[in-house]
């Protein structure tokens, strides 16, 4: 099941390459915990997922990022708390927000409108995935 999540960090002028690498840190360390240490051999168990990076208002330049990603029912919470609680120990400011998206084509479609409309960049499970040097 789809669900969308927003991380908040509240520091103004924070880099958004910071933010986004502090997050992808902290989901390879789930995936780590839950796949092995061997995770990146498992592509097929790393959930789907879109990252949305937002700047904020003009007033409040304060970056933060929407996800949307499928995760299974009986994961989705270990999957929030995780990424929440590494990402307090970072930011101990942060604001969290969990939504399961609903089940109708407009409600998922809202939801990506929504991650659209700032036009920030979008990091997706291909982007995540560890490169491997080529030798030749």
């Amino acid at each position: 099941m789809k669900i969308f999540l927003t991380f908040n960090p509240h520091i103004e002028n924070l880099s958004q390459n910071n933010l986004l690498n502090n997050f992808t840190t902290i989901l390879k360390k789930y995936y780590r915990k839950y796949l092995g240490s061997r995770y990146y051999k498992h592509k097929d168990k790393q959930y789907q997922i879109g990252i949305f990076q937002e700047i904020g208002s003009e007033d409040f330049k304060q970056p933060h990022l929407h996800i949307i990603v499928d995760v299974p029912t009986n994961m989705m919470m270990k999957f929030y708390n995780f990424l929440k609680d590494s990402l307090v120990n970072i930011y101990p400011h942060l604001t969290a927000n969990f939504q399961m998206i609903g089940s109708r084509k407009y409600d998922e479609t809202n939801v990506y409108n929504y991650c659209l409309k700032e036009g920030g960049s979008i990091v997706t499970n291909s982007d995540l995935y560890e490169k491997i040097p080529n030798f030749n």
